[in-house]
């Protein structure tokens, strides 16, 4: 039986390695868009339709951010190629929670930073990804 959490990464550093196999995946972050978990459970299996996964990679010179439905849990599409000396201010703001965190990001050329729920087994990830990206609270 395979771990889901190394899948999910493994599917992500493979994303990234089509793209540029002379990338060296560092660090990958699982998270969720939508609101709160607990809403999203208000829905049942319909909610599932309208959450998408976020695949955070982070390799030595850049931060790969890749979408894909909640349902197939793949990265099917790429978002964004960050280079790191420009990911400064990528983290807006952080809540902790005791199930999900939520983290919020700024991606280039949004209006606002995005919403990314990330589960609390993958707390260390968050942690490691956070000393990285220092929080930065953007003012609208």
């Amino acid at each position: 039986m395979t771990d889901p959490k190394l899948e999910l990464k493994s599917e992500a550093r493979r994303a990234v390695l089509r793209i540029d196999p002379t990338e060296v995946p560092r660090l990958v972050l699982v998270g969720i868009d939508g609101p709160s978990q607990y809403l999203m459970g208000l829905f049942g299996p319909m909610g599932l339709l309208l959450i998408n996964t976020y695949f955070i990679t982070v390799t030595n010179r850049s931060v790969y951010v890749h979408r894909g439905p909640r349902l197939k849990n793949r990265p099917e599409k790429l978002l964004h190629v960050i280079p790191l000396a420009q990911a400064d201010g990528l983290v807006t703001r952080v809540k902790r929670g005791s199930g999900w965190n939520a983290l919020y990001l700024q991606f280039p050329g949004n209006a606002k930073p995005t919403r990314l729920n990330v589960s609390f087994r993958l707390g260390d990830e968050m942690d490691r990804f956070l000393k990285m990206f220092p929080e930065r609270t953007v003012h609208a």
